[in-house]
């Protein structure tokens, strides 16, 4: 075992027994779809395109405005499904387009909570199959959720982007023979957007287990077709275990995936979010489908949950 690899696992192995390893998810409330109001979303095919790539202007001409403070979703909202033709073909930020893999879909999200739970209902397009081989054979489409609680910089503006970089698996930069997953560039002693190979640099376990504490992370939940519920947090590197503060239904109707969820407001391990009424929070959408994995999934642009507040995604109170 190499010695980063030790680091990150030192760092976070407080969080994979900080919660009781049996308890029971919530359940997932019957609610009145009908009268809770869509957001309406564009999930589109991302490429190579790393946070790295963002913060560069050869690359990304948006860099200035995103600096100055700009949301990527207050720029690029109405452009998704053409960024993603652009990338899925090939010409812009991905080496290995895949033929025939859509560049975009719609995305509808509803959300309501109680004094207990936050609950989501996401309806979506399945895709056509492809003739590309099955990436992930037992899972047909995956679907994943991060959120930020206001600790990490830039997540704000750039959702699960700032988790996704250039040294990462199929990325331009990765290292040969390394898995490097999704960390968030504070768990680095460097953040080289020139050299873009910041995935060896981290900071010592005791730094880590600081920014654990302090909530320097982005709760993540998933939800895999084949019914396995996941939850966890990306720090140093990407942590997922079997889901205990939240529980997934879905199904394929047709060609429409509906996945509804339910979720604790309140975290019962560190690096996850406490969500609280009256507040909003930047979250980040992934989709894989086809079989896809790894980085040929499709995405959202960061969008605000608001719990009884303004967001783009407005949770109901019920």
């Amino acid at each position: 075992m190499n010695s980063v690899r030790r680091t990150i696992l030192a760092a976070t192995a407080i969080a994979l027994v900080a919660g009781p390893a049996l308890a029971k998810g919530p359940a997932i409330k019957s609610i009145n779809w009908d009268s809770v109001p869509a957001a309406k979303v564009t999930l589109f095919y991302p490429g190579q395109t790393s946070m790295e790539w963002i913060l560069t202007g050869t690359d990304h001409g948006g860099v200035r405005a995103f600096k100055k403070g700009d949301r990527c979703f207050e720029c690029h909202s109405e452009e998704a499904a053409d960024m993603g033709a652009k990338m899925v073909s090939g010409k812009k930020a991905e080496a290995a387009p895949i033929p025939g893999k859509r560049p975009a879909f719609p995305f509808s999200v509803k959300a309501a909570y109680d004094a207990d739970n936050l609950y989501m209902r996401f309806e979506f397009p399945a895709a056509p199959r492809g003739a590309s081989p099955k990436q992930d054979a037992e899972n047909e489409m995956k679907l994943a959720m991060m959120i930020d609680q206001g600790k990490v910089d830039m997540a704000a503006r750039a959702g699960c982007w700032v988790t996704c970089h250039s040294d990462a698996r199929d990325m331009p930069t990765a290292p040969a023979g390394k898995q490097v997953t999704k960390y968030v560039p504070e768990s680095r002693t460097q953040f080289d957007i020139a050299k873009r190979d910041n995935w060896d640099k981290l900071k010592p376990a005791a730094e880590l287990d600081a920014l654990l504490k302090s909530g320097t992370t982005l709760d993540l939940v998933r939800f895999k077709s084949s019914g396995a519920a996941e939850q966890g947090y990306v720090l140093a590197e990407r942590v997922l275990k079997p889901a205990t503060d939240v529980t997934f239904a879905g199904e394929k109707k047709g060609d429409t995936w509906v996945v509804t969820m339910a979720r604790k407001l309140k975290a019962s391990a560190p690096g996850e979010v406490t969500l609280e009424a009256g507040k909003a929070y930047t979250v980040g959408f992934a989709v894989h489908d086809d079989f896809a994995t790894g980085r040929f999934h499709h995405v959202s642009l960061d969008m605000r949950l608001g719990l009884g507040t303004d967001g783009e995604i407005k949770a109901v109170k019920q």
